[in-house]
């Protein structure tokens, strides 16, 4: 059953910090994570392969999960290399360059390398070679073509002033990762699905450990590493009454771990911009509420 949330609020959310020192591009901000999505990595730049040291860093996701930018820039495709499979440059504006290597080249889950290195194959639909791009905009979709068939993951390399390979790992570290890709023409507003464990509530604020993400139009749930997203709550928003009392409470406070239950959140539709993409401040409100 739902109720009116009677009150409003404001928004925040942890950003990624910047990378130390001559580790972040110029500017200091720090790169958008390049896949949207639950993605493992470890520090394996420099390790033995059979062609000399590994210049990147390999994230181990799911098929065709989004590769976004890494920040603004401009595009080239490459397909020529039997070893890195289909391929991508990125030349950021900071005059760093970015490699996405083993792009998809699957036309279904079962490895079928039946898939060019084409855009809505290895890139993203309606993409162009040389494309201006900007960043946490989708690029490509994630696979293993090349050398990696069998394992799903990107290599991402970061070359500094387009110059030699440096551990990317620390930029992951320290990356700004989204709620979701941006679309590459943001025409028509995005509503969120937000699944997760409610942190804390009151003064018509709620604060969720978000885990899953769902974007209408389109879209399917999608698991995201666990990350805290405060949402706005306006007084006509309507909540599950089982939840209602604790959001629309004068002061905000802490969930007990034994009160607390599963929550979806569904917002009202926004403009698909970097900050709704990343839940920053002030950016997303709640329409209705129910139990997860």
């Amino acid at each position: 059953m739902l109720a009116t949330a009677g009150v409003a609020l404001c928004a925040s959310s942890a950003l990624a910090l910047t990378p130390p020192g001559d580790l972040a591009p110029p500017g200091g901000s720090p790169i958008v994570f390049p896949l949207v999505g639950a993605a493992t990595y470890s520090d394996d730049f420099g390790q033995p392969r059979g062609q000399g040291p590994h210049e990147g860093n390999d994230i181990l996701t799911t098929w065709r999960s989004p590769a976004v930018a890494a920040e603004d820039g401009t595009i080239k495709f490459w397909t020529t290399s039997a070893r890195a499979g289909c391929m991508l440059y990125l030349y950021g504006t900071s005059g760093t360059t970015y490699l996405y290597i083993h792009l998809n080249n699957d036309l279904t889950a079962k490895r079928d390398n039946k898939g060019k290195c084409v855009p809505g194959v290895a890139y993203m639909d309606g993409l162009k070679n040389g494309a201006k791009v900007r960043a946490g905009q989708q690029i490509a979709y994630n696979g293993d073509s090349g050398d990696a068939e069998g394992t799903y993951h990107l290599h991402f390399e970061v070359h500094p002033k387009d110059g030699a390979a440096v551990s990317p790992f620390p930029y992951l570290n320290a990356a700004t990762k989204l709620l979701f890709p941006l679309p590459t023409k943001a025409i028509k507003p995005v509503t969120l699905g937000l699944r997760g464990i409610p942190l804390s509530a009151g003064g018509g604020m709620l604060e969720m450990s978000v885990t899953g993400v769902r974007v209408w139009p389109g879209g399917a749930w999608t698991a995201v590493p666990a990350r805290s997203v405060e949402l706005l709550v306006p007084p006509d928003a309507l909540l599950d009454r089982s939840v209602a009392a604790q959001i629309v409470a004068p002061t905000r406070r802490a969930l007990s771990s034994r009160t607390v239950v599963p929550l979806v959140v569904v917002t009202r539709p926004a403009k698909a911009t970097f900050e709704v993409s990343t839940g920053s401040p002030g950016t997303l409100s709640v329409d209705h509420i129910q139990l997860g």
